[in-house]
């Protein structure tokens, strides 16, 4: 489930903001996309994760925890990375830069290490940084009378 909640969160912040920046891009008649979008799904994906995972036990993940989350997490982004690079530029125009370079060539595969290796810190650093947020909102509004 919580894979599924990944996937699902990334695929709507990828596609969504892609949308949104090509329909910038129409209306203004300016190139307004950035690398930055190949990141920021991960990082939102993660955050929620770790939201969700103080909602379940009501705690921080452990150091290895956070960890093994950064390393699934970032196959399950890299994976759906690749997913959105051939699924063309109309879906997500950042994303498709990857289908550029022939699969198999060293070109993709610095590519798709340089994404993976952006991935594991996102994943990582955002998973414990939304669960540390969830957890101290939970405690101050413990103390404030149980809003």
């Amino acid at each position: 489930m919580i894979w599924l909640r990944y996937s699902a969160v990334f695929l709507a912040v990828a596609i969504g903001v892609a949308q949104v920046v090509r329909l910038l891009e129409i209306t203004k008649d300016e190139m307004l996309g950035s690398a930055a979008q190949i990141m920021v799904p991960a990082m939102i994906a993660a955050l929620i994760e770790g939201q969700q995972y103080v909602r379940r036990h009501a705690g921080l993940p452990g150091s290895s925890r956070a960890w093994r989350f950064g390393f699934i997490g970032m196959g399950v982004a890299t994976v759906l990375n690749v997913a959105l690079a051939y699924a063309g530029p109309q879906v997500a125009p950042e994303f498709a830069k990857l289908a550029i370079a022939a699969p198999g060539s060293q070109q993709f595969v610095t590519l798709l290490l340089m994404y993976a290796g952006g991935y594991l810190l996102a994943n990582r650093f955002f998973y414990g940084i939304g669960a540390g947020n969830t957890l101290s909102r939970d405690k101050a509004r413990e103390e404030r009378g149980g809003k």
